[in-house]
């Protein structure tokens, strides 16, 4: 097994078990920094308001979600059209 130094810009780990015979190993790669900062998106401008708002309108007019009680009584939305629970219905 080799192990080199890790690029600058990110971090690796390596990590093995195993005994007499036989060994697994896993690699994992990722982006340096501390994992509990999230990057904030900037505010939406008002023309990318109005689209988003029109886009929701028109998937409210296809898709009609209700919610409505399965037979153990939890609540579930339900659609009008197919895809709307992924999403996809406002094209």
């Amino acid at each position: 097994m080799t192990l080199t130094s890790v690029y600058a810009g990110g971090v690796g780990n390596l990590n093995c078990i195993g005994g007499a015979g036989s060994v697994n190993c896993v690699g994992q790669w990722g982006p340096g920094g501390d994992p509990n900062i999230r990057i904030v998106p900037p505010p939406l401008g008002e023309e990318e308001k109005a689209q988003a708002s029109a886009r929701e309108r028109k998937w409210l007019a296809r898709c009609q979600p209700v919610i409505g009680h399965d037979r153990y009584g939890v609540a579930r939305y339900q659609y009008a059209a197919r895809g709307c629970e992924y999403g996809i219905g406002a094209d």
